[in-house]
């Protein structure tokens, strides 16, 4: 009987060190393929690295528990006693729970968030509007790792999590954008100059914005209407929320979630009864998805 529970917890070790190894290796390609920042900001990171050193140490002793001939006594010396489940069955759907993910998360492609996601998420369009009502958006933006150049070329990204803006380069954005006669948006400056847009949208009326973004539309959108949104994440896709400003123009043919580079005319527009920015397109082209797909709200830094 000593001999089958032995063989029992052989079974056992040796399935749980292949899974922390197969969790250990999930981890190591989305590093290498720098995917990992489709799931997690890059200031996270650092908890990835420790994570998959502990998974690939426990997963080795586990293997080496599990396939060792000597049926040594381990004891935690904690009250009761641990059991595993009696049946087969229960063993398989137990551990199918694991390996299911870990075997998808290595074959198939990682998904980019889209437009099914955001339906479920916070929507930002102005900064009196839906969910903005009581958020201070000037305390609420992304960093820029150069503020006083709003107009740098589109598409610029860094694969590092941007530092926090101060009050200052805040506003010193604020002003280099109220003066410019156009508005570049980048990927390290997105959520700042979205908002920004939002706050002071009377001197931003009449201005020429470049702008990128997957599609989406609200279902109360005429067919003119369309949203170019971003995911804007502070830690983890968990906490996303959908950054973006509506334009308009001969876009009822365009999919969801179809990604496109928009340059036009600021306008002004009310929806769900705020004041909110709109494009007025005059020229759009369809892009491929971004390396990086979202951009990150950083927050202003209070001195």
């Amino acid at each position: 009987m000593k001999r089958m529970n032995s063989e029992k917890k052989t079974y056992h070790h040796l399935f749980r060190g292949i899974i922390l190894i197969g969790f250990m290796l999930l981890l190591l390609k989305l590093l290498l393929t720098n995917n990992i920042t489709l799931f997690i900001a890059p200031k996270m990171n650092g908890f990835v690295y420790f994570t998959l050193f502990v998974f690939l140490l426990l997963g080795v002793l586990l293997i080496f528990r599990g396939t060792s001939e000597e049926n040594a006594h381990y004891d935690c010396e904690c009250e009761g006693e641990h059991s595993y489940p009696k049946l087969k069955l229960m063993s398989l759907l137990l551990y199918l729970i694991f390996i299911i993910p870990i075997t998808t998360g290595l074959l198939f492609a990682d998904h980019v968030l889209g437009s099914s996601v955001a339906k479920n998420r916070t929507l930002k369009l102005g900064a009196d509007s839906q969910d903005m009502a009581n958020i201070q958006p000037v305390k609420k933006n992304s960093s820029s790792s150069n503020p006083s150049q709003p107009d740098s070329t589109l598409g610029s990204s860094s694969a590092e999590m941007p530092e926090p803006l101060t009050q200052t380069e805040y506003s010193s954005l604020t002003s280099n954008l109220l003066q410019a006669p156009s508005v570049n948006v980048t990927d390290d400056t997105y959520v700042p100059m979205v908002n920004i847009i939002q706050e002071k949208l009377p001197k931003m009326i009449g201005k020429t914005i470049t702008i990128k973004g997957f599609i989406y539309r609200e279902k109360n959108l005429f067919q003119d209407q369309i949203i170019i949104a971003r995911y804007g994440i502070t830690c983890c896709v968990a906490d996303a929320s959908v950054y973006g400003i509506m334009a308009k123009g001969i876009v009822a043919s365009l999919p969801n979630d179809k990604w496109i580079q928009v340059t036009g005319t600021i306008e002004q527009t009310i929806f769900d009864g705020s004041s909110i920015p709109i494009i007025n397109i005059q020229d759009y082209k369809i892009i491929p998805v971004p390396k990086q797909p979202y951009v990150y709200d950083a927050g202003v830094r209070i001195e």
